[in-house]
């Protein structure tokens, strides 16, 4: 059987997610020391492979919910924990990134894991604050204090400063050019 290399991204602390390849065979750990993330221990690091969807899951009565997606076993190979499949991996020293949501004058707040999508938090938003479907999808995240609006394929983990492992957002009505 012939072995192709895998290529993906690896999102970690203070650096862009560069792309990176190994062999199935190859054991994460291996992977994140050729690419500098790791020296030889994880060093505080937390590893997830893929990305999160968890909280779309979550009950409408959960206040302060949190993600419980582990963090995997960097000894496994990049074939038994489908790196080909997920793509990315993310090295963080947070385990969660505390996400506060502010829309209408109330706050909304939950625990994702970094490797989730800002879209995927905007969609449990736009859910949390009961927004009609017809209209969810007018608003988007927007960094608060700010006129920074992340993109939804952006990470949570990517967008957390230092080691904070918390994010603010006002969910906002999209502006679109006229034109």
């Amino acid at each position: 059987m012939e072995s192709h290399e895998i290529e993906h991204f690896i999102h970690s602390p203070g650096v862009s997610p560069r792309v990176a390849v190994g062999a199935p065979q190859d054991r994460l750990r291996d992977v994140l020391i050729r690419f500098e993330v790791l020296r030889d221990e994880p060093d505080g690091l937390y590893v997830f492979v893929g990305e999160c969807a968890e909280a779309l899951d979550e009950a409408d009565e959960v206040e302060d919910g949190a993600d419980a997606q582990e963090p995997v076993d960097i000894d496994l190979t990049l074939a038994v924990l489908e790196v080909h499949r997920h793509r990315h991996v993310h090295a963080h020293r947070c385990r969660h990134a505390a996400v506060d949501v502010n829309f209408g004058g109330k706050s909304k707040r939950h625990r994702f894991s970094p490797n989730t999508t800002v879209g995927i938090a905007t969609d449990w938003a736009r859910h949390k604050f009961y927004l009609d479907p017809a209209l969810a999808g007018e608003y988007v995240f927007q960094l608060c204090g700010s006129s920074v609006q992340p993109r939804s394929d952006e990470h949570l983990g990517d967008l957390v400063q230092g080691d904070t492992c918390s994010l603010c957002f006002d969910l906002v009505k999209e502006l679109t050019p006229k034109g």
